[in-house]
């Protein structure tokens, strides 16, 4: 399973990702990808905010789930869950 390397953080997909050494990034993303049964192209650009995450509460819970809640539905998706 995919960690963060900072404790008890929550930050947004992009920061997330980068908080790996760079030659795992695309790991992470394809790991991601895979879960959500999207190319690591698609999670790039959640990531980098050219598209939305998916709303729906089963995709942010996948991403919440590989995460380990350190990014949650309200970074995912402010704009139907909330600011947190």
């Amino acid at each position: 399973m995919v960690m963060c390397h900072f404790q008890g953080c929550q930050m947004d997909l992009q920061k997330y990702i980068d908080s790996f050494p760079r030659n795992e990034r695309t790991a992470i993303r394809e790991v991601i990808a895979k879960a959500h049964g999207v190319t690591e192209v698609a999670v790039r650009s959640w990531a980098n905010g050219t598209r939305k995450h998916p709303c729906t509460r089963a995709a942010v819970e996948i991403t919440e789930r590989i995460t380990i809640g350190k990014v949650t539905r309200q970074e995912l998706r402010p704009d139907v869950f909330g600011k947190k």
